[in-house]
């Protein structure tokens, strides 16, 4: 029997998910179709995928009938079925007078000389980039430093110095006159795995500083072209741009950063494509001689994935790779106090696991809770040291140091331990929550505080625990090229938060978001590890040895090595909003009255908020006196709600203008159910301690706001007014959030913190 659940905006979603992804085989009508604007589909099929839609699940075919069952179902939501034989395959492909006006314009371009200037080039390359690696992400911006200073201490350091002078000799323009902005722009391309940089270059690239800047480049730094050509190029062009005057310098220097600056973050050299090497738009992509031709030209096809025993990549199909990681679960006795594990008497010493605790389990990482040895026990780290080695993988270990500070602190940290069993390498420093941070360390700097690595054929990126509520700091990862993240805690935490947390950061950032912790039997409530999909859906696990797989929610046995296996193919994949997981909690009503309450609404189909006399429309954002105090009301539209730095910007000029915050998405017309949306929003409500309205033009479908002083998201109900009410009372804002940092810090420390912290946007 096919649910009545399945609306007609249901089957509208799935419809063009087909039009866009194509029909499987396997899964093609026999006799009927479901026409729609002259295209056709599969009833059966577009039935399954609409129950997707709706509750993230497909509907199992033997579930229901196609015939009679399956074409009245669809008749009555006001879809036209026919008889029909095509199997959903014929599409109505006759141009709309739009299209046939593009068509004209494409042909009438194609007749003109091609330059070097075409759009379509660069569209082409990434398309083959695609093609050959899978993910391919445009205008990708990392965030790293322009300035000399920035590079000082590293292997890089002197060649950029001999550059700074050859441009400094060459019109007397010093780095210090042309550099502008705190961070390089975006790249033209980034390709994550097997992760490198492509860079496009026009003619005007080709100039006498960058030639200079070429020869003094050290041999020993290597490089994905031709350094040879490209100083011929220059003299070939000797391209210039005075406006302003230091322009060519300045693009020069810029360059001479995205050449050297990969191989601090342990990534490929990076390439570079001539523009006028070829009309790159006439390549084709499904083409294998085009795809061989162009692979050629990527470094001289040396590029390959760093994956290639996971997974191996053919120009006509992908097979899925896989990352298989262990979890370890283990028993703590001894309580601690937010995050910080506890020692002296009574302290619990780690259950050491044994190889053969992994049943022969072949795995790539193992990732140990927060504070599960001290960072100067030998004798664990040899333990741990023999574990790597006899199983062949990396391990990830939070640790105590007890190295103390000058005022007698310890920090919390993370030990990497390689595969071959070599000393372990201390690759985090915890951000929050502990006695001494991070931040607090004089060459603190994003690149080197927040590092990325290649385990096991993936990119991966750390913090610890309660880090995970500042979002810069999972982002600034995402945007150097982690695919999975991983934040290991302490002991048992309130799974409403740490679910809602994790499950935002792998949506927002596309990357796996992995979380194991000890769980504390004195302790009432009960926890287990956490795993989340790129598209915010818990995943599976299953004890090692065991084939009995079940979500990681069930999986709260301690003493366990839990293993999850990652698809990569799915880390940075577009996003597809149908496929997020629904809200799990209910709305609710409030216990009582609000503390706060202010009134919303849409009216003319834009967001409002009711003042003390009358309503006040809402259009970027507004400043509004209500009974309560003041509110500020920042509209984040549509996608943007997944960049946490747009949240965070409504969060910085509530506190200046001392109001309480109110985030408000505002969309034309949701993506998808509006549970959905919901489910991310939980925890944005956390990380930002300000209620989230979710609306679009037809009415508001979602308030989500924290619920108690313990920052327990909840969804709420329409008030019996009709009138939808935001309760204000926790909307605290991000000063309030930044206190995990702050508290333990002295007064002069904090200020710092929070700035670095910032810088991250």
């Amino acid at each position: 029997m096919i649910p009545e659940l399945i609306s007609k905006k249901h089957i509208d979603f799935a419809l063009s998910t087909i039009l866009r992804e194509g029909v499987p085989s396997r899964r093609r009508g026999r006799d009927y179709c479901v026409v729609v604007d002259g295209n056709h589909f599969p009833p059966k099929y577009t039935i399954a995928l609409a129950h997707r839609v709706a509750t993230g699940k497909f509907l199992s075919s033997d579930r229901f009938s196609g015939g009679n069952e399956s074409n009245d179902f669809l008749k009555r939501r006001g879809f036209e079925v026919i008889t029909c034989a095509c199997g959903g395959a014929h599409h109505d492909h006759r141009p709309t007078p739009a299209t046939a006006r593009s068509e004209r314009q494409r042909r009438a371009k194609s007749s003109r000389r091609h330059s070097e200037r075409c759009p379509e080039c660069k569209i082409r390359v990434r398309e083959l980039l695609e093609r050959l690696y899978g993910t391919c992400l445009p205008n990708h911006r990392f965030r790293w430093e322009t300035g000399l200073k920035a590079y000082r201490g590293t292997q890089i350091e002197p060649t950029l110095r001999k550059v700074a002078a050859a441009l400094k000799a060459h019109r007397e323009f010093g780095v210090g006159d042309f550099v502008k902005a705190d961070f390089l722009a975006a790249c033209d391309f980034w390709v994550p795995d097997p992760g490198f940089i492509v860079e496009f270059d026009e003619s005007q690239h080709f100039t006498a500083p960058r030639k200079l800047a070429l020869s003094a480049y050290s041999a020993e730094h290597p490089l994905g072209f031709s350094m040879e050509r490209w100083i011929a190029l220059c003299e070939h062009h000797g391209a210039r741009d005075n406006d302003p005057p230091y322009r060519d310098e300045q693009r020069g220097w810029y360059d001479t950063l995205r050449d050297l600056v990969p191989s601090l973050e342990g990534l490929q050299p990076t390439v570079r494509l001539y523009a006028r090497d070829r009309a790159w738009c006439s390549l084709d992509p499904e083409d294998s001689d085009h795809l061989r031709t162009f692979s050629s030209l990527l470094h001289g096809g040396n590029l390959t994935s760093t994956r290639s025993k996971t997974r191996a990549r053919s120009t006509t199909a992908r097979t899925q790779a896989a990352l298989r990681v262990a979890m370890v679960f283990p028993k703590v006795k001894k309580g601690t106090s937010k995050g910080i594990p506890p020692s002296g008497p009574g302290a619990q010493k780690p259950e050491l696991p044994t190889a053969s605790q992994f049943a022969g389990e072949p795995v790539n990482i193992v990732l140990f809770p927060e504070g599960y040895i001290r960072a100067d026990d030998n004798k664990c780290i040899g333990a741990l040291r023999e574990l790597a080695a006899k199983l062949h993988a990396a391990l990830l270990v939070g640790a105590v140091d007890r190295t103390l500070d000058l005022r007698g602190r310890t920090s919390q940290v993370l030990l990497h331990f390689d595969p071959d069993g070599s000393c372990p390498s201390r690759i985090y420093t915890k951000h929050s929550t502990a006695k001494a941070v991070a931040f607090e360390s004089p060459d603190w700097r994003p690149n080197k505080a927040l590092p990325t690595m290649e385990l096991g054929g993936a990119r991966v990126g750390t913090t610890i625990c309660h880090d995970h509520y500042l979002g810069l700091l999972p982002r600034h990862l995402s945007r150097s090229g982690a695919q999975v993240w991983v934040n290991p805690s302490f002991d048992n935490v309130v799974d409403v938060k740490w679910s809602s947390i994790l499950r935002l950061r792998a949506v927002e950032n596309r990357f796996f978001a992995l979380c194991t912790l000890h769980r504390n039997v004195n302790k009432r409530n009960r926890t287990h590890p956490f795993a989340f999909s790129p598209h915010g859906s818990e995943l599976s696990a299953r004890r090692a040895g065991s084939e009995d797989s079940r979500p990681l929610s069930e999986c709260v046995e301690a003493g366990n090595i839990y293993i999850v296996d990652l698809n990569m193919d799915e880390a940075g994949a577009p996003l597809h909003w149908s496929s997020l997981a629904l809200a799990t909690k209910p709305k609710q009503p409030r216990n009582g009255r609000p503390q706060r309450p202010v009134q919303v609404a849409l009216r003319g189909g834009k967001p409002a908020v009711r003042g003390r006399s009358r309503w006040k429309p809402v259009r970027d954002s507004a400043r509004i006196k209500t009974e309560f105090g003041p509110v500020f009301v920042g509209v984040v539209p549509g996608e943007a709600i997944l960049d946490a730095g747009k949240c965070f910007q409504v969060l910085d000029r509530a506190e200046q203008m001392g109001c309480a915050p109110i985030i408000w998405n505002h969309w034309k017309q949701l993506p998808t159910d509006s549970s959905r949306l919901a489910s991310l929003m939980m925890g944005r409500t956390i990380e930002c301690c300000a209620p989230v309205v979710i609306s679009d033009r037809d009415g508001i479908h979602e308030l989500v706001e924290l619920s108690n002083r313990n920052k327990i998201p909840k969804r709420r109900t329409i008030e019996g007014s009709g009138k939808w009410i935001v309760d204000v009372g926790y909307a605290w804002g991000l000063t309030n959030v930044f206190k995990i940092v702050s508290e333990h810090l002295p007064p002069e420390e904090r200020a710092r913190a929070l700035e670095r912290y910032r810088s991250l946007k």
